[in-house]
């Protein structure tokens, strides 16, 4: 009975993480399109979202590692496939474990693209702010040794 209890518990734990992660990945595209269509007074509410969605994440996360160390198992992912192959014959927790990992893995990408997206805008708002500080007669360059050159 223990058994079915943990195993039920760690299957609720996965879906949970599951969730939360495709949650997670909405919000990063939201992100993605208010970044690309330069709507930057979205990004705040959307930072905030990702922040709560991510703690969030980290505690369910912290819970299936618990469960691990408390089964005998490493609190890694390696210790969550060395747990799925001695439990091969829980199908739905195995099925929602590889949902997560397709969700972990999209999440990745599109947090990379997120993030070359914000850095060619960071270059692009510094080569504007350099222009306009040229054009306005305000340039400051520096030499190899560091000194300023007006």
């Amino acid at each position: 009975m223990s058994e079915t209890l943990n195993l039920e518990e760690i299957t609720a734990i996965i879906e949970n993480e599951k969730n939360a992660t495709q949650s997670f990945l909405e919000i990063l595209k939201k992100e993605e399109e208010a970044l690309t269509q330069g709507q930057v007074n979205e990004l705040d509410k959307l930072v905030s979202e990702k922040t709560k969605l991510f703690n969030q994440i980290e505690a369910i996360s912290g819970r299936r590692l618990q469960y691990l160390l408390v089964q005998g198992y490493p609190s890694n992912r390696e210790g969550m496939q060395r747990w799925l192959i001695d439990h091969s014959d829980c199908v739905e927790t195995q099925k929602l474990w590889h949902q997560l990992i397709d969700l972990a893995k999209q999440v990745q990408q599109i947090n990379a693209i997120n993030g070359k997206v914000i850095a060619i805008q960071l270059q692009y708002n510094q080569r504007s702010y350099l222009a306009l500080q040229s054009a306005a007669g305000n340039i400051s360059l520096y030499g190899p040794k560091g000194q300023a050159y007006i």
